[in-house]
């Protein structure tokens, strides 16, 4: 089967790959003379500009495209999150970070307007019924027949999609400056807050849920890695080729005419033209549609954007990332620019400054920006050669007056107007740029005045990727897929082409059962990356278990920690831990603190008192828990003392479990405090009046584990909402073998205490009944019990005053 692409945007990269998956001869043609579509990267003078998408709101669609080859995204990309994830400047001189915690943007509101709190907790609760439905339910769902629309209506009508973005934001905040920060959201693809569904308030959810990254080394980097991707695939891409027309059979498209009358035939063709381009120049006259034609006709188009990049002889390290600097005026501003079609005076902004987080982007010493200002679409007739410099002089001077002083004397670098931007982009790809409107790939927001978007979706016979299209868009093209972590699939076939997360699943279901079980109830990006990280922390393990000798695993233990503390090894899966720890912004320190206590079971064991062993539950447990909060994107530093918690419970639980196994491997972990200076081999078979104190203290012990569960489950609401079922589940599970060691009056020595599938299940079931009346399931925890960290206080990722 043969497929042909055209476009070499983010959503036809995305789309070509999805098919080479399913296994078709892939043809993609681009006009330009370089993949990324609007996506481009201009250098001068030092500076780096990206030209187009700069923000990732759903890296788990990039991450699913390297995974359906066996490849992972963090092995040729570095994702890094950004923070805040918006600086809100507004013109009366006051600002609103947004991003980070629940917690910290609460903080931030409350600066603002503390009444607002709780509006904002109800419309981020709406926002998620939102985001179930159009974006989990709907995303992938192609919207090409009447009935398949007319079917979604009841659900869309129960979710108020009647009102616009606005309206829903107004319902839940009162603060003007507020109101104007949450109803943004529909600008980032063109449209206006004050006429958009509020559908589009599923981005308030979607980015609370996955974050807001960058690029390292921006947009070009990210396309030369995704072209890689296709090369090494056989993919086959010819640049410089402009379809002059479809070639149409029964009202199908069944493959291409080239501009200079070459033809390709193909099974499918998919488009990620500009829809109204596609329709208007593309498909053959005698093929066009009256409907098409008459909703062409009707439709509005979204704003265009001015943009000028720049670069500075000095920094501006107050200076976010990401601001908008927002002007005077909000709904009259975009009447101008939506309906009127003036050029004000006034104006709001979009300020990238790339530097904050990538420093690359410019000389030592200065800043690269790059800033966006919507204005009226082509359609307004405006003469960009006269406004064109007098809109660039009158942001200038506005950016001097407040965020960046002396920009007149130290600006460097270049500007480019409107007027001048078009002209950076290829002949052949400014033809595709259908009235100056802004186009909108899905999950990254739009920041190039390119591509045209229509506010009102056209229905059409031929699927294609609309507008500039992206990752999530492409799932449509290629006849359904995936669009968001709970639908990537089943971890069965994310197995099947991780060869990392093959092995750690293999190692999982075989010496992790209680986890294993636990694991389903995550959504597939999580359980996956849980999987990773317990088949590297087990690694790990197993170097210590497993060598011939105690030399040997010293060596190998301090090879992992090398590797740990240069970030590259040759062992896949010391590199898939590596990539792991990149990916999910977990300190190596963390990880090396875990070889440490692997390390220490190398030596005879002795432990002295509760201190000390409570030491070594955080090193080899702890630490799993503090690693496991950032692969379930858990970033708040006071979720960790949590985290350790639970590990150091289930730690506590596996010692009680495992004292005859640990006994003939040489080790005694019950501390002396408690049972005495007893040897290891007295344990594996006590007698007379050592066994009741034995019993005591191993009741001593899970009295203690339990305090440390009850903590750490106290945690849960840092967890994201799916995640919280599968961590209370394993906590139960491991609090099951304290409750069947209890049972058995505490004597280990009568068989190891195992759990079985049945009982497991009955625990998981009674676990999940409970959380509709479990507190810690829904509200933000107590103040952390400072008693239970007494030993550990000064440990990486628990003090305070460490950076990590």
């Amino acid at each position: 089967m043969k497929a042909v692409v055209i476009g070499g945007g983010f959503g036809g990269i995305a789309v070509a790959l999805r098919l080479r998956a399913k296994g078709y001869e892939v043809f993609l043609l681009e006009r330009g003379t370089s993949l990324g579509g609007r996506a481009q990267v201009f250098e001068r003078g030092g500076f780096r500009h990206d030209a187009g998408p700069t923000v990732i709101t759903a890296p788990f669609l990039l991450e699913e495209l390297f995974a359906l080859f066996g490849e992972t995204l963090a092995d040729h990309v570095t994702l890094v999150p950004v923070k805040p994830w918006y600086r809100f400047r507004f013109s009366d001189g006051s600002t609103f970070d947004y991003g980070g915690t629940l917690e910290e943007t609460l903080a931030e509101i409350a600066r603002l307007e503390p009444a607002d709190c709780d509006g904002y907790r109800t419309l981020l609760a709406h926002s998620e019924k939102i985001y179930r439905v159009g974006f989990e339910g709907l995303s992938a769902t192609p919207f090409h027949r009447f009935l398949t629309m007319l079917r979604q209506v009841p659900r869309l009508l129960r979710l108020r999609s009647h009102e616009t973005v606005w309206q829903m934001v107004s319902r839940h905040l009162r603060d003007s400056r507020l109101r104007q920060a949450f109803s943004i959201q529909p600008l980032l693809v063109g449209g206006n807050p004050f006429e958009t569904t509020s559908i589009y308030g599923l981005i308030h959810y979607l980015e609370r849920a996955h974050g807001v990254y960058f690029a390292m080394g921006g947009t070009g980097a990210l396309i030369e890695a995704l072209g890689a991707l296709m090369q090494r695939h056989g993919i086959a891409v010819r640049h410089n080729a402009t379809v002059g027309s479809l070639r149409i059979c029964d009202g199908v498209a069944r493959g291409v005419v080239l501009e200079d009358g070459s033809q390709i035939t193909a099974d499918i063709v998919v488009s990620n033209a500009d829809a109204a381009y596609l329709h208007t120049h593309m498909v053959p006259s005698a093929d066009q549609s009256i409907s098409i034609a008459l909703k062409l006709k009707a439709a509005s188009y979204s704003m265009g954007l001015y943009v000028l990049y720049f670069g500075t002889k000095r920094t501006y390290p107050l200076v976010a990332h990401h601001t908008i600097w927002m002007g005077p005026r909000y709904r009259e501003l975009l009447e101008d620019i939506f309906h009127r079609q003036v050029l004000a005076e006034d104006f709001s902004l979009y300020l990238h400054r790339p530097t904050a987080t990538d420093p690359s982007f410019a000389p030592p010493g200065c800043d690269s920006f790059y800033v966006l200002c919507p204005v009226p679409n082509l359609q307004a007739g405006i003469d960009w050669q006269v406004e064109g410099p007098r809109l660039r002089d009158r942001i200038v001077a506005a950016l001097e007056r407040t965020i960046l002083p002396d920009l007149h004397l130290h600006h460097g670098g270049f500007f480019h107007d409107a007027r001048k931007f078009p002209r950076q982009l290829p002949e052949c790809a400014r033809r595709g740029l259908f009235r100056g409107a802004v186009v909108s790939p899905v999950g990254l927001v739009p920041v190039s005045q390119s591509g045209g978007r229509h506010q009102k979706p056209l229905p059409h016979r031929r699927r294609h990727a609309p507008g500039g299209g992206a990752a999530g868009s492409a799932l449509l093209g290629q006849g359904g897929g995936r669009a968001h972590p709970g639908r990537v699939g089943p971890m069965k076939a994310a197995v099947k082409c991780i060869p990392a997360l093959a092995a750690a699943d293999a190692m999982l279901a075989a010496k992790g059962r209680s986890f294993h079980w636990a694991r389903r109830l995550l959504g597939p990006i999580h359980a996956a990356r849980a999987t990773r990280l317990y088949g590297f922390c087990r690694y790990l393990d197993d170097l210590a278990d497993e060598a011939k000798s105690v030399g040997e695993a010293r060596e190998k233990l301090d090879e992992a920690a090398l590797a740990l503390f240069a970030g590259v090894s040759a062992a896949p899966v010391i590199s898939d831990g590596i990539n792991l720890c990149k990916e999910c912004s977990i300190s190596p320190r963390i990880a090396l603190e875990l070889i440490a206590g692997v390390r220490s079971d190398l030596e005879p064991v002795r432990v002295t008192d509760e201190a000390e062993l409570l030491r070594y539950c955080y090193r080899v447990a702890g630490t799993v828990g503090i690693m496991m909060c950032g692969a379930l994107d858990v970033n708040q530093r006071e979720a960790h003392a949590f985290a350790v918690d639970l590990g150091v419970g289930m730690q506590l639980t596996n010692l009680c479990r495992d004292v005859v196994e640990d006994a003939k491997a040489g080790r005694r972990y019950l501390p002396a405090s408690l049972v005495g200076n007893v040897e290891p081999d007295e344990l594996i078979e006590p007698a007379g009046a050592r066994r009741e104190r034995l019993r005591e203290g191993v009741a001593a012990l899970l009295d203690l584990a339990d305090r440390y569960y009850a903590s750490g489950e106290s945690g849960l609401s840092f967890l994201p909402l799916r995640a919280r079922g599968g961590i209370l589940v394993a906590a139960r599970v491991y609090r099951a073998i304290g409750t069947k060691l209890r049972e058995r009056d505490h004597a280990f020595w009568e068989g190891r205490v195992v759990v079985t599938e049945r009982e497991k299940a009955r625990i998981s079931g009674r676990a999940l009944l409970s959380v509709p009346w479990c507190p810690e399931f829904w509200r933000p925890p107590l103040a952390h019990d400072a008693s239970l960290h007494g030993a550990l206080r000064d440990l990486p990722g628990l003090d305070q005053s460490d950076a990590d």
